[in-house]
């Protein structure tokens, strides 16, 4: 799953491949104000994870996308599913009605009263 960043950049390169990192910086910039290394950066390790392809033409690497945005959306939405719900039947249930809680977690304020100092729990005077 890419992060928020990787993502951001991935699109840029969907919209307008091939592009060079210079162009996906000017293209984010508007939400993201990034130094060119830390985009070259990002941009390189997304190479060695195999979302994106590049070209070396006159010292200028050219990046093009080596997986569908589809399949990064779908992956995510997956994962989402998976983390919140367990499956796509529980969400369609959930979705319908037929679910009022998934998971049945403490209140917060039950959990932190009922430690005591010196049970192995976070001082939370240091937080």
């Amino acid at each position: 799953m890419l992060t928020p960043l990787e993502l951001d950049i991935m699109k840029a390169v969907w919209r307008q491949p091939p592009i060079t990192v210079r162009a996906v910086q000017d293209d984010i910039r508007p939400g993201r104000q990034l130094a060119y290394t830390t985009v070259m950066t990002i941009m390189d390790r997304l190479y060695h994870k195999g979302f994106l392809k590049r070209t070396l033409l006159s010292r200028t690497h050219y990046y093009e996308p080596a997986i569908d945005f589809t399949q990064v959306r779908d992956e995510a939405v997956e994962t989402l599913i998976k983390a919140f719900f367990g499956s796509k039947e529980k969400l369609k249930e959930f979705l319908e009605g037929g679910i009022n809680e998934l998971i049945a977690l403490p209140p917060l304020n039950a959990a932190v009263s009922s430690r005591k100092p010196g049970d192995g729990a976070l001082d939370e005077t240091l937080l």
